[in-house]
């Protein structure tokens, strides 16, 4: 099942966050996932494969398009889609999800208090058909989703990690204090945690919201 709006007055992201979205311009969609008791283990494998999916896609149309953990689509470093999973989990299985996007599309202009947004015509120079990529969208996310019921995690661990914004960079982050500190990202545990080498060759895993990054 595909739900889409339009518009939304209280787009919502992860842990609160807010998305705003102008009407009629962009993508906002649920997908309804079936999945048949897969473990809650692999949830985290869920969103790399939605991630992949979504990304597949949109490499056709824009260069530079990567994955910024744990949910976000960036394109020049700048953000243009979010994406939000939500699971019904039984007896530790996940029995659906409800897979929620927002992609920016169209749209021109962004509030002031978000500068590090873009969409798709900003960057590609084109106005493009909300329906014929909503259709590419969901047929290569739901192809990412089959493929991890029959594939080893692996093949999607590799994959994610090579289309990761960062991946084995040096670069500066902030904690949950806001203090700032150096380090290199140099991989995603099986439970979706960053893991970040810091300059003294400490590795530690980071959950989401304990770490921030700083885009320049």
């Amino acid at each position: 099942m595909l739900v889409v709006a339009t518009h939304q007055t209280e787009g919502r992201g992860q842990m609160g966050t807010k998305w705003h979205s102008e009407a009629g311009k962009n993508l906002l969609f649920s997908m309804f996932i079936q999945l048949s008791s897969f473990s809650i283990d692999r949830q985290f494998q869920l969103n790399q494969a939605v991630s992949l999916g979504l990304l597949h896609v949109l490499k056709k149309y824009i260069p530079g398009v990567q994955i910024k953990w744990p949910n976000d689509i960036l394109a020049d470093t700048k953000k243009i889609a979010g994406i939000l999973i939500e699971n019904t989990v039984s007896n530790n299985k996940i029995k659906h999800s409800i897979v929620g996007v927002g992609l920016n599309v169209n749209q021109m202009k962004f509030p002031k208090e978000i500068p590090n947004a873009s969409s798709l015509k900003l960057l590609s120079k084109k106005d493009l058909d909300l329906d014929k990529l909503l259709l590419e969208i969901k047929e290569s996310i739901k192809k990412s989703i089959f493929n991890l019921k029959e594939e080893q995690d692996d093949n999607f661990q590799n994959e994610y990690l090579d289309n990761l914004y960062l991946y084995k960079k040096k670069t500066s982050f902030l904690n949950e204090k806001n203090k700032e500190f150096v380090g290199k990202i140099i991989g995603v545990t099986k439970e979706g945690r960053l893991q970040i080498e810091l300059n003294s060759k400490e590795l530690v895993d980071f959950g989401n919201k304990e770490v921030g990054f700083i885009i320049l």
